[in-house]
């Protein structure tokens, strides 16, 4: 939990907080986290320099100095490369191309004893820095980075892969001591060979880190600023301020806005005081950068991420529209005795070690704590040890009859559901350290129609007339787990949500196989998601993938009315765009500038496409199989879904594309390498590419499918777009 609890936690609510049913006041009301009765900020405070995000160009369009750097580059490491350089940096935000021999390798055919490895060992992250170290210093022209204190990222870099077969590794650059948030040096080694590589938001820094006030001075002045509503009183200081660079536009234009400075002169830094804190009332846990040299607060943000001898019990498999089934609970903590040490944990299937006497158990254990609202759960058993919580004849606080007043369908299910998910990301992510501690995950809480991920852990809503109880359904427990994985599986920083909330919708569509996310979570009256056919859930990626009849989820198309239609979330209470939150105050908008959740779907849906790309070429298992693979292998390096290159927020003729080296795009292709070598293609690269290139996403032209014979719509999209998405 180190890095949740440092204070890299992003708003990504589960439900889109606006308008879903008709009646958009009653819909903000309902739908949103804000909670009416309890004051809080009078404003919003949103700096939109602090989206800054690296403006490209290609090689060809370089100056001869750098034409020079890069032909030496060439010459030495032959192949085929590509260059995506950042005019604002004046370096190469991503190089990719045919590799380059750093590490032992079925690749590269470097011999690992050379590397100090012993024959059968697995290379270790120290070994992989220190080769990756002597490259910086080799190519040291081309990178840049002489003078940059750049230090090893422990956090955000490792192995992936059986045998670890692929690296991701990243250089954190500091500044007298100090971090600059989101600006890094990034490697990407499959099989030995290095395929990518570059840096994101690097530059110097030529500002000084001395506050004008001290921590405490600086808290003080923010609060007098914060102009909270009267009553309003803040309850905790979980944070109480850390210094930070932040990297933000020179001009000070928000995301997409094109630079037109020299070049490496795009990027300034800001010192921050970062302090975290909630108000009394509200649920909201904010996040405020304050700026510690102009002595004024920067932005606030929400930093929730909101919409189980045997021991066994009754959970729901999928939604509580169906009955439950008792299922066994693993890794349940079972005390044997009263003696202090007798606790042991069932396996996977539930089954434990029964000794004799009396054998007690909550629902909680190695990996997922319950905590529910209706009370505590606890069982006892003295005759077998057989535990078994039962089946619930209701939902929220209603309970099986035994086990204490928590024992409901909510905290059974979770704690089931939350340990399946886990153990399938440890099979993906096996040295990752949050997968191995306890999940804090709350149920029943006394609001309605949301659930969200804290940073430290998940949290679901009791059921109303108009929404399930949502810690009763599975695709709203996989989205939640999948922001707090997000969170703590050593990605690159995010300032945008929409990228947030497509990466926990993605999670519940692989874990369920199901675009409909959270089936059953409305109940009431218009209880089919936004123009959806069949989906009771908060979002259907299908439905705007390719092959259907609606606009395909496009940045060209966000505002389609018969489409995604974000542009029906502005105007209501006086949003505007880039969006922010109209209860909470806060920005909570994606890369385009539109309402998160609703822009999420241009990225889900491409994720969705891919997908049944994969299932077309390998089969249903064997294709999903490979989706999760390179979903969970980008983890480590994936930013935003894709980026505005000109044009600029809330514009649907932008020019947006997937170039970025953190995009989705870019990062798939070097998880789907099998061989060192991106310019001769991946297995899926051409399937890649059509996904997302679908979507308005992806970049350049089609690569080759190394796995097949690469023929043009081999996946199954030939044909042309449905008439309703012509011209996006």
């Amino acid at each position: 939990m180190e890095r949740a609890r440092s204070g890299r936690v992003f708003l990504m609510a589960l439900v889109m907080a606006l308008a879903l049913l008709a009646g958009a006041a009653q819909a903000v009301v309902e739908v949103s986290d804000a909670q009416p009765g309890a004051p809080g900020m009078t404003r919003a405070f949103v700096d939109a320099s602090l989206r800054v995000t690296p403006q490209l160009e290609s090689a060809a369009s370089l100056p001869a100095r750098e034409q020079q750097v890069l032909s030496a580059f060439q010459g030495r490491f032959k192949g085929t490369w590509e260059v995506r350089w950042d005019h604002r940096s004046d370096r190469p935000n991503l190089v990719q191309g045919s590799g380059i021999a750093v590490l032992p390798g079925s690749a590269s055919g470097l011999d690992a004893q050379a590397f100090g490895v012993a024959a059968g060992a697995a290379v270790e992250l120290d070994t992989v820095a220190q080769a990756l170290t002597r490259f910086i210093d080799e190519v040291q022209p081309l990178l840049r980075l002489d003078g940059i204190d750049l230090r090893l990222d422990r956090q955000r870099s490792l192995p992936y892969g059986e045998s670890r077969t692929h690296w991701f590794v990243q250089f954190a650059q500091y500044h007298d001591g100090v971090r600059v948030e989101g600006a890094y040096a990034f490697f990407r080694v499959s099989h030995g060979n290095l395929v990518q590589f570059g840096s994101q938001r690097i530059a110097e820094v030529g500002i000084g880190v001395t506050p004008a006030l001290s921590r405490e001075a600086a808290w003080d002045a923010a609060v007098a600023q914060l102009q909270l509503e009267p009553g309003a009183r803040i309850e905790e200081i979980i944070e109480p301020g850390e210094r930070v660079l932040y990297p933000v536009s020179a001009d000070g234009a928000g995301a997409g806005t094109a630079f037109r400075g020299a070049a490496g002169s795009g990027y300034a830094h800001r010192l921050v005081w970062r302090y975290v804190y909630r108000l009394a009332g509200i649920r909201a846990t904010y996040e405020l950068l304050f700026d510690a040299h102009a002595n004024r607060i920067l932005e606030v943000r929400d930093r929730n991420a909101y919409a189980d001898a045997t021991v066994e019990g009754g959970v729901f498999l999928t939604t509580n529209t169906e009955p439950e089934v008792v299922m066994p609970l693993p890794y349940v903590g079972v005390r044997q005795g009263s003696a202090p040490g007798t606790e042991t944990f069932t396996d996977l299937l539930g089954r434990y070690d029964y000794t004799g006497g009396t054998a007690s158990a909550a629902l909680a254990g190695k990996y997922v704590t319950m905590r529910d609202e209706c009370g505590a759960s606890a069982l006892t058993s003295s005759t077998d040890g057989h535990l078994d919580f039962g089946t619930s004849p209701g939902t929220d606080c209603a309970t099986s009859g035994v086990g204490g007043t928590g024992n409901t369908r909510a905290a059974r299910t979770g704690y089931y559901h939350l340990n399946q998910i886990n153990e399938t990301a440890r099979r993906y992510l096996p040295d990752n350290a949050w997968l191995q501690q306890p999940l804090d995950a709350v149920v029943n809480i006394n609001a309605a129609c949301n659930a969200y991920w804290d940073g430290w852990g998940v949290n679901f809503y009791k059921s109303s007339a108009r929404c399930a109880n949502t810690g009763e359904i599975l695709g709203v427990f996989l989205h939640e787990w999948g922001h707090g994985m997000d969170e703590n599986g050593g990605g690159p920083f995010v300032m945008e949500y929409g990228s947030g909330e497509a990466v926990g919708d993605t999670f519940a569509v692989l874990s369920t196989r199901n675009a409909c996310v959270g089936p059953g979570f409305f109940t009431g009256p218009n209880s089919i998601c936004h123009n959806c056919t069949t989906c009771t859930g908060v979002r259907d990626t299908s439905v705007f993938a390719r092959g259907t009849a609606r606009p395909i989820a496009s940045p060209a198309n966000v505002t389609a009315a018969k489409g995604m239609n974000c542009g029906r979330l502005l105007g209501q209470g006086g949003v505007t765009c880039p969006y922010i939150h109209p209860q909470m105050g806060v920005p909570y908008e994606g890369v385009m500038g539109y309402e998160g959740h609703c822009e999420s779907l241009i990225a889900s849906s491409a994720n969705w496409d891919l997908t049944q790309a994969l299932v077309r070429r390998y089969g249903e298992d064997a294709g999903y199989a490979q989706m999760e693979k390179i979903w969970y292998g980008s983890l480590a390096s994936k930013g935003s879904a894709y980026q505005i290159t000109a044009g600029g927020q809330c514009n649907v003729n932008a020019s947006v594309d997937g170039c970025g080296a953190d995009n989705w795009y870019t990062v798939f292709l070097a998880v789907d390498d099998d061989d060192g070598d991106l310019a001769n293609g991946t297995p899926n690269a051409c399937r890649i590419w059509d996904a997302m290139n679908a979507h308005g996403i992806a970049c350049g032209q089609r690569p080759a499918c190394t796995a097949d014979a690469d023929a043009l719509f081999a996946d199954g999209f030939e044909g042309a777009d449905p008439p309703e998405a012509a011209g996006r």
